[in-house]
């Protein structure tokens, strides 16, 4: 058997592995196989030859399925390509309910909200991407706990093993350039209008992607990008993802409150993203390397590599 059939044999136990663990259906390993094997594999031999463990940036809207495809990703750099692999979820970097308190007192409260540029911790962030490229051994790293909305204690942490050679860094506005003043006038939706009459709020949101984060995503060695067609799928997504979360804490929790959000309760968080997740949609796929285009129901409907990466 010469290299590549067992390269593919590799990858077909990996996946139907990751299946099994994530109780995934077989239609993931199909569309793996068929959009995404190639990407992996790409990644896998520049990480091998790379001076610098790479940055690959992953960016997706709510609920698009990227952080599931990323672990699949990740677990076949290691598994099938010998690829020390370690995914960051932006998510994971917000900053304490605490602290974003603070910001809603200091600056406005739409800041107690988690979601937008200026509630992520980019200091902790940095210094993990900078741990992990050096020989530094174990290197904790943070989770956050959507269901109680607030990172957890520094005991559940992650301890990922140091150097690693790829950095996958997902999140829903990973790449995202900020938007011109003009652009930001107008209210996008009810909550900016009586919530942000005086554009503090934007604002601040948009001088927070300007600097922190165009730092952070200037460093991104590639972009690839799930795309959403639409903001109206993102809400469905993101209940869907709502709905699994509210199920994941009763079996964890079954004696406490569930803390989930409801139906009404997930359509007004998502309106704290619609600015950006729009303006994502309009300008992402142009800077992005690889680009997955998706459909209302998640499934892949084309890929192109663009001329950012030709």
């Amino acid at each position: 058997m010469d290299d590549e059939q067992n390269t593919r044999a590799a990858l077909q136990i990996v996946l139907a592995r990751f299946l099994q663990e994530a109780s995934l259906p077989d239609s993931v390993a199909f569309n793996f196989m068929r959009w995404h094997a190639g990407v992996t594999q790409s990644l896998a031999q520049r990480a091998k030859t790379a001076d610098t463990p790479p940055l690959i940036g992953f960016s997706g809207c709510q609920g698009s399925g990227k952080s599931t495809l990323v672990a699949l990703m990740a677990k076949v750099m290691r598994e099938v390509y010998g690829v020390s692999t370690v995914v960051l979820s932006l998510d994971d970097f917000y900053l304490t309910k605490a602290a974003r308190a603070a910001l809603a007192e200091s600056i406005h409260p739409l800041f107690a909200t988690r979601g937008v540029p200026g509630t992520h911790d980019l200091a902790l962030l940095n210094e993990t991407i900078s741990a992990l490229r050096q020989p530094s051994g174990a290197v904790p790293v943070p989770a956050f706990d959507k269901a109680l909305d607030d990172r957890t204690e520094i005991v559940h942490w992650r301890q990922v093993s140091a150097p690693v050679q790829l950095i996958l860094l997902e999140g829903w506005c990973v790449g995202l350039l900020p938007q011109s003043e003009s652009e930001l006038e107008s209210p996008i939706n009810p909550m900016e209008a009586e919530q942000d009459p005086s554009l503090v709020w934007r604002r601040e949101v948009n001088r927070q992607l300007a600097n922190g984060y165009a730092h952070l995503f200037d460093e991104l060695d590639a972009l690839l990008l799930l795309q959403a067609p639409s903001f109206d799928a993102v809400f469905e997504w993101r209940w869907q993802q709502e709905q699994r979360l509210s199920e994941q804490f009763q079996q964890d929790h079954p004696d406490r409150p569930n803390p989930t959000m409801s139906r009404s309760e997930v359509a007004d968080f998502v309106l704290h993203y619609q600015r950006l997740t729009e303006h994502a949609l309009k300008i992402l796929p142009d800077r992005a390397d690889f680009v997955w285009e998706l459909a209302t129901d998640r499934a892949v409907e084309r890929m192109w590599l663009t001329e950012v990466a030709a």
